[in-house]
C-alpha cells in the first residue's frame, strides 16, 4: 500500500461516538476497516499482532480521550515461520 491518509475531527454527541466505536469492533472483528467522507476513502485489513494504546487526560474543564491501534501489513511470506518440533524420547534417555 501506498503513502495514504484519512482525517476526520468533527463534533459529534455520546450516541453517534459509541456507534463509530462500534464499527471500528465490528471492522476488527471481520477483518476490514472502510473509512469514507465525501471522496476520501480509505480500506484497512488489520491482520496478525495489534498494538494498542491508550491515553485520557483531564486539565481544567477539557477532557480528551485518544486512542491508537497500530499494526503492519505482511503477507505469509513476511512472517518468518519457525517449525514447531516434537521429539518423541525415551525417558530413561532425557
Amino acid at each position: 500500500m501506498s503513502d495514504a491518509i484519512f482525517r476526520y475531527e468533527g463534533m459529534q454527541d455520546a450516541t453517534d461516538v459509541a456507534a463509530y466505536l462500534e464499527a471500528l469492533r465490528d471492522g476488527f472483528a471481520k477483518g476490514a476497516l472502510s473509512f469514507s467522507q465525501g471522496e476520501q476513502t480509505m480500506l484497512l485489513t488489520p491482520q496478525g499482532m495489534v498494538t494498542i494504546s491508550v491515553e485520557a487526560k483531564s486539565k481544567d474543564d477539557d477532557r480528551k480521550v485518544k486512542f491508537t491501534i497500530r499494526w503492519k501489513e505482511r503477507t505469509t511470506e513476511d512472517t518468518p515461520q519457525v517449525p514447531l518440533t516434537i521429539t518423541p524420547l525415551d525417558p530413561r534417555d532425557a
